[in-house]
Protein backbone atom coordinates (compact mmCIF):
# COMPACT_ATOMS: atom_id res chain seq x y z
CA UNK A 1 0.00 0.00 0.00
CA UNK A 2 0.95 3.51 -0.84
CA UNK A 3 0.86 6.72 1.36
CA UNK A 4 -2.05 7.74 2.29
CA UNK A 5 -3.00 11.15 -0.11
CA UNK A 6 -6.07 13.64 1.04
CA UNK A 7 -7.74 15.47 -1.43
CA UNK A 8 -10.78 17.99 -1.08
CA UNK A 9 -14.25 18.48 -2.82
CA UNK A 10 -16.95 21.17 -3.21
CA UNK A 11 -20.55 20.91 -4.26
CA UNK A 12 -21.73 23.45 -7.26
CA UNK A 13 -25.08 23.42 -5.67
CA UNK A 14 -25.12 21.66 -2.77
CA UNK A 15 -24.82 24.85 -0.50
CA UNK A 16 -25.09 27.59 -2.25
CA UNK A 17 -23.44 28.87 -5.53
CA UNK A 18 -20.14 30.32 -5.04
CA UNK A 19 -18.18 33.19 -6.35
CA UNK A 20 -15.36 33.31 -8.63
CA UNK A 21 -13.53 34.83 -5.86
CA UNK A 22 -14.70 32.20 -3.49
CA UNK A 23 -13.44 29.78 -5.63
CA UNK A 24 -9.99 30.90 -6.43
CA UNK A 25 -9.42 31.54 -2.19
CA UNK A 26 -10.36 27.60 -1.94
CA UNK A 27 -8.21 26.69 -5.11
CA UNK A 28 -5.18 28.74 -3.62
CA UNK A 29 -5.48 27.73 0.09
CA UNK A 30 -5.59 23.90 -1.30
CA UNK A 31 -2.43 24.29 -3.18
CA UNK A 32 -0.81 26.17 -0.34
CA UNK A 33 -1.63 23.88 2.14
CA UNK A 34 -0.49 20.66 0.32
CA UNK A 35 -3.55 18.94 -0.23
CA UNK A 36 -3.27 16.64 -2.81
CA UNK A 37 -6.09 17.14 -5.21
CA UNK A 38 -9.53 19.46 -5.73
CA UNK A 39 -12.74 17.53 -7.27
CA UNK A 40 -15.63 19.50 -7.96
CA UNK A 41 -19.02 17.92 -8.02
CA UNK A 42 -20.68 17.75 -11.98
CA UNK A 43 -24.21 18.15 -13.28
CA UNK A 44 -26.06 18.43 -16.33
CA UNK A 45 -29.26 19.77 -15.43
CA UNK A 46 -29.92 20.23 -11.83
CA UNK A 47 -32.53 22.28 -9.63
CA UNK A 48 -30.49 24.71 -8.01
CA UNK A 49 -27.49 26.77 -10.02
CA UNK A 50 -24.50 24.97 -10.93
CA UNK A 51 -21.55 25.54 -12.84
CA UNK A 52 -20.02 24.02 -15.93
CA UNK A 53 -17.24 21.62 -14.15
CA UNK A 54 -14.74 21.32 -16.56
CA UNK A 55 -14.86 25.43 -17.38
CA UNK A 56 -14.03 25.45 -13.31
CA UNK A 57 -11.50 22.84 -13.29
CA UNK A 58 -9.33 24.76 -16.05
CA UNK A 59 -10.19 28.33 -13.79
CA UNK A 60 -8.09 26.34 -11.44
CA UNK A 61 -5.62 25.20 -13.16
CA UNK A 62 -4.84 28.36 -14.41
CA UNK A 63 -4.10 29.03 -10.53
CA UNK A 64 -2.11 26.09 -9.50
CA UNK A 65 0.79 24.51 -10.20
CA UNK A 66 0.55 21.30 -8.07
CA UNK A 67 -3.20 20.51 -7.10
CA UNK A 68 -3.71 17.32 -8.78
CA UNK A 69 -7.59 18.02 -10.77
CA UNK A 70 -10.68 15.78 -11.70
CA UNK A 71 -14.50 16.07 -11.34
CA UNK A 72 -16.25 14.04 -8.87
CA UNK A 73 -17.26 12.79 -11.24
CA UNK A 74 -18.37 13.89 -14.85
CA UNK A 75 -21.54 12.91 -15.74
CA UNK A 76 -20.50 10.63 -18.76
CA UNK A 77 -23.24 9.28 -21.02
CA UNK A 78 -25.16 12.77 -22.01
CA UNK A 79 -21.54 14.02 -23.64
CA UNK A 80 -19.94 13.07 -26.48
CA UNK A 81 -16.45 11.77 -26.25
CA UNK A 82 -14.47 13.43 -28.76
CA UNK A 83 -15.93 16.75 -27.09
CA UNK A 84 -15.04 15.68 -23.82
CA UNK A 85 -11.31 14.23 -24.56
CA UNK A 86 -10.43 17.41 -26.32
CA UNK A 87 -11.89 19.46 -22.83
CA UNK A 88 -9.76 16.82 -20.85
CA UNK A 89 -6.58 16.78 -23.23
CA UNK A 90 -6.87 20.58 -23.32
CA UNK A 91 -7.08 20.72 -19.35
CA UNK A 92 -4.15 18.24 -19.31
CA UNK A 93 -2.63 20.91 -21.02
CA UNK A 94 -3.00 24.15 -19.37
CA UNK A 95 -2.33 22.20 -16.16
CA UNK A 96 1.28 21.89 -17.24
CA UNK A 97 0.95 18.21 -18.97
CA UNK A 98 2.53 16.87 -15.26
CA UNK A 99 -0.17 14.42 -15.36
CA UNK A 100 -2.25 16.87 -12.62
CA UNK A 101 -5.34 15.77 -14.67
CA UNK A 102 -7.59 12.54 -13.47
CA UNK A 103 -10.95 12.14 -15.31
CA UNK A 104 -13.77 10.43 -12.81
CA UNK A 105 -16.89 9.37 -14.58
CA UNK A 106 -20.23 7.95 -14.07
CA UNK A 107 -23.47 7.44 -14.82
CA UNK A 108 -24.74 10.85 -12.61
CA UNK A 109 -27.24 9.99 -10.17
CA UNK A 110 -30.48 11.31 -11.48
CA UNK A 111 -31.45 9.94 -15.12
CA UNK A 112 -32.57 13.26 -16.08
CA UNK A 113 -28.85 14.43 -17.09
CA UNK A 114 -28.51 11.95 -19.98
CA UNK A 115 -32.46 12.36 -20.71
CA UNK A 116 -32.35 15.91 -21.11
CA UNK A 117 -29.98 15.75 -24.08
CA UNK A 118 -31.87 12.99 -25.77
CA UNK A 119 -29.86 9.58 -24.28
CA UNK A 120 -32.10 7.14 -22.99
CA UNK A 121 -31.89 6.03 -19.33
CA UNK A 122 -30.83 2.38 -20.15
CA UNK A 123 -28.59 3.24 -22.72
CA UNK A 124 -25.77 5.17 -20.17
CA UNK A 125 -23.89 2.54 -19.25
CA UNK A 126 -22.93 1.22 -22.34
CA UNK A 127 -22.54 4.84 -23.95
CA UNK A 128 -19.81 5.31 -20.79
CA UNK A 129 -18.18 2.35 -21.93
CA UNK A 130 -17.97 3.15 -25.45
CA UNK A 131 -16.88 6.59 -24.92
CA UNK A 132 -13.95 6.07 -22.90
CA UNK A 133 -12.62 3.31 -25.69
CA UNK A 134 -13.12 6.87 -28.16
CA UNK A 135 -11.44 8.85 -25.87
CA UNK A 136 -8.47 6.68 -25.06
CA UNK A 137 -8.04 5.76 -28.85
CA UNK A 138 -8.25 10.00 -29.25
CA UNK A 139 -5.85 10.74 -26.43
CA UNK A 140 -3.13 7.74 -27.56
CA UNK A 141 -2.48 8.43 -31.39
CA UNK A 142 -3.34 10.38 -34.74
CA UNK A 143 -5.77 9.23 -37.25
CA UNK A 144 -8.36 7.96 -35.25
CA UNK A 145 -11.27 5.53 -36.93
CA UNK A 146 -13.92 4.41 -34.89
CA UNK A 147 -16.65 2.15 -35.56
CA UNK A 148 -19.06 1.38 -32.88
CA UNK A 149 -23.29 1.11 -31.23
CA UNK A 150 -22.74 4.95 -30.80
CA UNK A 151 -20.53 6.75 -32.52
CA UNK A 152 -19.19 6.34 -36.11
CA UNK A 153 -16.12 8.69 -37.23
CA UNK A 154 -12.95 7.98 -39.55
CA UNK A 155 -9.41 9.89 -39.25
CA UNK A 156 -9.81 12.17 -36.49
CA UNK A 157 -6.81 13.51 -35.05
CA UNK A 158 -6.96 15.32 -31.62
CA UNK A 159 -3.94 18.02 -30.83
CA UNK A 160 -2.40 18.61 -28.05
CA UNK A 161 -2.94 15.18 -26.76
CA UNK A 162 -2.14 14.89 -22.96
CA UNK A 163 1.59 14.50 -22.03
CA UNK A 164 2.25 11.08 -21.30
CA UNK A 165 -0.42 8.81 -22.68
CA UNK A 166 -4.27 8.68 -21.92
CA UNK A 167 -5.30 10.77 -19.32
CA UNK A 168 -5.98 8.22 -16.08
CA UNK A 169 -10.12 7.14 -16.22
CA UNK A 170 -11.64 6.53 -12.58
CA UNK A 171 -15.02 4.89 -12.43
CA UNK A 172 -17.59 6.11 -9.45
CA UNK A 173 -20.17 4.18 -7.68
CA UNK A 174 -20.59 1.81 -5.27
CA UNK A 175 -23.32 -0.89 -6.75
CA UNK A 176 -22.06 -4.66 -8.19
CA UNK A 177 -22.50 -3.10 -11.60
CA UNK A 178 -20.13 0.14 -11.09
CA UNK A 179 -17.46 -2.34 -9.39
CA UNK A 180 -17.35 -4.11 -12.81
CA UNK A 181 -17.00 -1.18 -14.79
CA UNK A 182 -13.53 -0.77 -12.52
CA UNK A 183 -12.76 -4.52 -12.89
CA UNK A 184 -13.18 -4.70 -16.79
CA UNK A 185 -11.94 -1.74 -17.66
CA UNK A 186 -11.53 1.40 -15.05
CA UNK A 187 -7.55 2.62 -14.07
CA UNK A 188 -9.29 3.67 -10.75
CA UNK A 189 -12.37 3.60 -8.64
CA UNK A 190 -14.52 6.57 -6.54
CA UNK A 191 -16.98 5.84 -4.63
CA UNK A 192 -19.10 8.19 -2.32
CA UNK A 193 -21.56 7.49 0.44
CA UNK A 194 -19.48 4.18 1.86
CA UNK A 195 -18.64 2.85 5.04
CA UNK A 196 -14.95 2.00 5.46
CA UNK A 197 -16.00 -1.97 5.65
CA UNK A 198 -18.14 -1.14 2.46
CA UNK A 199 -15.04 0.41 1.03
CA UNK A 200 -12.65 -3.08 1.99
CA UNK A 201 -15.27 -4.94 0.58
CA UNK A 202 -15.51 -3.01 -2.80
CA UNK A 203 -11.84 -3.32 -3.05
CA UNK A 204 -11.68 -6.95 -2.66
CA UNK A 205 -14.34 -7.70 -5.63
CA UNK A 206 -12.60 -5.24 -8.03
CA UNK A 207 -9.54 -7.74 -7.36
CA UNK A 208 -11.44 -10.66 -7.86
CA UNK A 209 -13.45 -9.97 -10.89
CA UNK A 210 -10.18 -7.64 -11.93
CA UNK A 211 -8.65 -10.95 -12.44
CA UNK A 212 -11.23 -12.89 -14.18
CA UNK A 213 -10.77 -10.43 -16.49
CA UNK A 214 -7.18 -10.85 -17.03
CA UNK A 215 -6.31 -7.63 -15.48
CA UNK A 216 -4.43 -6.35 -12.18
CA UNK A 217 -6.57 -3.97 -10.23
CA UNK A 218 -3.93 -1.94 -7.50
CA UNK A 219 -5.61 -0.97 -4.52
CA UNK A 220 -3.35 2.32 -4.25
CA UNK A 221 -5.86 2.97 -7.38
CA UNK A 222 -8.83 3.43 -5.30
CA UNK A 223 -10.68 6.17 -3.22
CA UNK A 224 -13.18 7.63 -1.01
CA UNK A 225 -15.41 10.78 -1.33
CA UNK A 226 -16.46 11.65 1.57
CA UNK A 227 -18.74 14.16 2.86
CA UNK A 228 -17.28 16.59 5.31
CA UNK A 229 -17.82 19.54 7.61
CA UNK A 230 -15.58 20.48 10.42
CA UNK A 231 -15.36 22.24 13.70
CA UNK A 232 -13.00 22.71 16.28
CA UNK A 233 -15.70 23.40 18.57
CA UNK A 234 -18.01 20.00 18.78
CA UNK A 235 -21.04 21.77 19.66
CA UNK A 236 -20.76 23.55 16.43
CA UNK A 237 -20.18 20.17 14.69
CA UNK A 238 -23.15 18.46 16.08
CA UNK A 239 -25.11 21.51 14.58
CA UNK A 240 -23.93 21.37 11.30
CA UNK A 241 -24.56 17.32 11.23
CA UNK A 242 -28.23 18.46 12.71
CA UNK A 243 -28.69 21.08 9.99
CA UNK A 244 -27.67 18.31 7.06
CA UNK A 245 -29.09 15.22 8.32
CA UNK A 246 -32.15 17.15 9.09
CA UNK A 247 -32.39 17.67 5.02
CA UNK A 248 -30.83 14.07 4.01
CA UNK A 249 -33.16 11.58 2.01
CA UNK A 250 -31.45 8.62 4.71
CA UNK A 251 -31.27 7.81 8.62
CA UNK A 252 -29.04 9.55 10.42
CA UNK A 253 -27.53 5.98 11.61
CA UNK A 254 -26.69 5.10 8.17
CA UNK A 255 -25.60 8.44 7.38
CA UNK A 256 -23.29 9.07 10.65
CA UNK A 257 -21.20 5.60 9.01
CA UNK A 258 -20.26 7.33 5.73
CA UNK A 259 -19.45 11.18 6.47
CA UNK A 260 -17.11 12.89 8.89
CA UNK A 261 -19.32 15.79 10.29
CA UNK A 262 -17.13 16.60 13.76
CA UNK A 263 -13.93 18.17 15.17
CA UNK A 264 -10.63 17.75 13.17
CA UNK A 265 -9.38 14.49 15.19
CA UNK A 266 -12.54 13.30 15.34
CA UNK A 267 -11.69 13.21 11.20
CA UNK A 268 -8.85 11.70 11.65
CA UNK A 269 -10.33 8.71 13.80
CA UNK A 270 -12.64 8.42 11.22
CA UNK A 271 -9.99 8.19 8.25
CA UNK A 272 -7.78 5.89 9.87
CA UNK A 273 -10.92 3.67 10.47
CA UNK A 274 -11.04 3.86 6.80
CA UNK A 275 -6.91 3.49 5.69
CA UNK A 276 -7.59 -0.24 8.07
CA UNK A 277 -10.11 -1.03 5.48
CA UNK A 278 -7.37 -0.19 2.99
CA UNK A 279 -8.31 3.23 1.69
CA UNK A 280 -5.56 5.22 0.81
CA UNK A 281 -6.89 8.16 -0.84
CA UNK A 282 -9.42 10.23 -0.02
CA UNK A 283 -11.28 13.43 -1.11
CA UNK A 284 -12.98 15.28 1.45
CA UNK A 285 -15.75 17.29 0.78
CA UNK A 286 -16.90 20.23 2.31
CA UNK A 287 -20.72 20.43 2.78
CA UNK A 288 -20.46 24.45 3.39
CA UNK A 289 -21.52 27.93 1.43
CA UNK A 290 -18.50 29.41 -0.30
CA UNK A 291 -17.60 32.08 2.19
CA UNK A 292 -16.59 28.83 4.76
CA UNK A 293 -14.71 26.93 1.84
CA UNK A 294 -11.37 28.33 2.97
CA UNK A 295 -12.08 27.64 6.58
CA UNK A 296 -12.59 23.64 5.99
CA UNK A 297 -9.90 23.62 3.40
CA UNK A 298 -7.54 24.94 6.19
CA UNK A 299 -8.98 22.84 9.07
CA UNK A 300 -8.03 20.25 6.29
CA UNK A 301 -3.88 21.29 5.93
CA UNK A 302 -3.59 22.29 9.13
CA UNK A 303 -5.27 19.64 11.41
CA UNK A 304 -5.65 16.49 9.39
CA UNK A 305 -2.81 16.54 6.69
CA UNK A 306 -0.16 16.44 9.75
CA UNK A 307 -1.00 12.85 10.76
CA UNK A 308 -0.72 11.33 7.48
CA UNK A 309 2.39 12.95 6.48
Amino acid sequence: MGSVKIGIGFSTTRAGLATADEIAAFADAAEDLGIDSLWPSDHVVSRQPSLDTTALLAFVAARTRRLKLGPSVLVLPPRHPIQVAKAYATLDHLAGGRRRVILGVGLGGDPRDSEACGVPAGERAARMRESVEVMRKLWSGPDVSHSGRFWSFEHVTLEPRPVGGPIDVWVGGNSDAALRRVARWADGWMPSFISPPEFGAGVAKIATWAAEEGRTFDADEAGALVLTHLEEDPAHAREAAERFFAKAPLPRATGEDRTIFGTPSQAVERIRDYVAHGCRKFVLFPVAPGADLVRQARLVGEKILPHFA
